[in-house]
């Protein structure tokens, strides 16, 4: 993860004020729709998701190929469909 933010997405899941039980539905729903191989953008304020996205994507098998730490309330994660 070499923490580029210059990075082609298919979607982009925006959910500043969610908490991490609602987060995760929330990129499941998003990546339905898209192809195999296609990279989604997730942008949360929840502290809980720099853990919980990275251990959702592992257990899901979609990749988790970057984290952008804008500060130190706001994180972009960038996920590849399976």
């Amino acid at each position: 993860m070499d923490g580029s933010p210059e990075m082609s997405t298919a979607a982009v899941v925006i959910a500043y004020g969610d908490a991490c039980a609602t987060l995760t539905p929330m990129i499941k729903n998003a990546l339905h729709g898209l192809a195999s191989g296609s990279v989604m953008e997730v942008r949360s304020d929840d502290p809980s998701a720099r853990e919980a996205v990275p251990a959702w994507a592992r257990l899901t098998g979609n990749s988790l190929i970057d984290v952008v730490e804008d500060d130190d309330e706001h994180t972009r994660f960038f996920i590849r469909k399976k």
